[in-house]
């Protein structure tokens, strides 16, 4: 029976081939691109653009095994963690403290599981590994990283109230993933706040605050602002599950048990297609004239268009430019609530590091996810933290206080949602799925969100039985 389902479930999807190819206007992660070479680097210190002193941070009220021995972790990620403004402060402390450094081995997120594959099988095991959109279930699937349990305490203050959570990454019965960074807002809406106050629109952050933010006050200020002037669009970028998930309900579901649930055919999901289908047609949500792609930011900085649709990374591009033009007024806020949901539902990212299997040292690199989760709990970290984040990436303390608001998960409804993880074909095709429902299709073949759930739900459902089999057979 369960090689008939395999068989079935690759069978599928090879039919799903042609539509893997990625749109022109689709782009990636704010990560090492893949035209970019591997590189080692070893943890060096900016000093000078950054400087970061932890020397008067005590940690002792926490709980964290003290008893280690000094070591060189090899990391292998997208991104040099070291210098990071955001783990930098989590890295020293580490470092001072336990006489423990980090080299790093940068490859792009897409070149990530392959050498991690070939570093396990050589017996050369990084020691940390970032967590990718396929971490879970298909790389955890594969038995590519170490058990956690023996080296954490989930009862520890800077793990309080996160064990439901954690709990939704699990395989076979153990936690591999201890995310250390939660964000309730997987992705932001991008606008011109000084064009919008000229153009006297209502801005979408006093919306928000007033808690008047949701469906129709997204697509009124779009109106307004399409209709302000000859050549402007409404919407565009990479929109993922945003909308979807302000339903209270995600893509893909997990259970308790840890299996997985498709949703596509749930009647929340089709709703925000619908309204998704209805921007588009009202060509509200397309991209501008002039060949821009959807992770460009001159359609927001030129007056172009009213909303760019984003991961948070590209806000440090935008206050970037706000440092060099202090005309530009560029803010963000989260995808508007459902006006007939219970609550302000959001999806919920997380990130973190998980130890490869083999590593050599496991314990060490507990330790420091521990340090990382710490940056955002203990109030002389925490504070170090913020001002390390600040100088790297160039936040206005309103920018900054306003995003580390929705790392706080107790105060909002946050929806798990992991449509990406399955494989590298179903991710593609939910991917084009969630692309083709807002925006115009480049092949003229418009399909609506019923014609392409239908054609499509049966391989991706047949993946998610392969992979609940699985997960059932590990918990055994």
């Amino acid at each position: 029976m369960k090689l008939k389902r395999i068989i079935a479930a690759m069978l599928a999807a090879s039919t799903l081939i042609s539509l893997t190819a990625c749109n022109s206007s689709t782009g990636g992660e704010n990560s090492t691109s893949d035209s970019q070479a591997e590189s080692s680097e070893s943890s060096v210190d900016d000093d000078i653009r950054n400087p970061v002193d932890v020397s008067d941070i005590s940690l002792a009220d926490v709980t964290v095994n003290d008893d280690i021995e000094p070591a060189e972790l090899l990391y292998l990620g997208n991104y040099n963690l070291t210098v990071a403004g955001d783990v930098k402060p989590a890295y020293k402390y580490f470092q001072e403290t336990y006489d423990c450094s980090i080299k790093v081995t940068i490859v792009s997120s897409s070149a990530i599981g392959e050498r991690l594959t070939n570093m396990i099988s050589s017996g050369d095991s990084p020691d940390l590994v970032d967590y990718q959109t396929n971490t879970f279930p298909l790389m955890m699937s594969k038995n590519m990283y170490t058990p956690l349990e023996d080296y954490m305490d989930m009862s520890a203050p800077q793990w309080s109230g996160l064990e439901s959570y954690i709990n939704k990454y699990k395989w076979g019965g153990h936690n591999y993933y201890y995310p250390w960074s939660y964000n309730v807002s997987t992705q932001w809406l991008i606008y011109n706040r000084g064009l919008f106050e000229s153009l006297n629109i209502e801005d979408p952050k006093e919306l928000y605050d007033a808690g008047e933010w949701d469906w129709n006050a997204f697509k009124k200020c779009m109106q307004k602002f399409v209709d302000s002037g000859e050549g402007r669009t409404g919407l565009y970028g990479q929109l993922g599950t945003g909308l979807f998930d302000t339903t209270g309900t995600p893509l893909i579901s997990i259970s308790e048990d840890g299996t997985l649930q498709s949703n596509f055919v749930d009647a929340n999901i089709e709703r925000a297609a619908s309204f998704y289908q209805d921007l588009k047609r009202e060509e509200l949500c397309k991209y501008a004239e002039g060949g821009y792609i959807d992770v460009s930011e001159e359609p927001i900085v030129n007056g172009l268009s009213a909303f760019q649709g984003m991961q948070e990374w590209i806000i440090t591009n935008y206050a970037h430019k706000m440092e060099k033009d202090e005309s530009l007024d560029v803010y963000f806020v989260p995808f508007p609530r459902d006006p007939e949901a219970d609550e302000y539902y959001m999806g919920m990212s997380t990130f973190g590091y998980l130890v490869p299997a083999g590593s050599k040292h496991a314990e060490q690199a507990a330790v420091f996810i521990n340090c990382c989760r710490l940056s955002k709990t203990d109030p002389a970290l925490k504070k170090t933290t913020m001002e390390s984040t600040m100088k790297d990436k160039g936040y206005t303390e309103e920018q900054y206080d306003f995003l580390i608001s929705f790392q706080e998960v107790e105060n909002f409804h946050a929806v798990v949602d992991e449509p990406f993880g399955l494989d590298e074909t179903t991710a593609t095709v939910i991917q084009k799925m969630l692309h083709d429902v807002s925006f115009p299709n480049d092949d003229g073949e418009d399909q609506s969100w019923t014609q392409m759930r239908e054609a499509n739900q049966p391989a991706i459902q047949a993946q998610i039985d392969l992979y609940n089999e699985l997960i059932t057979d590990s918990n055994a």
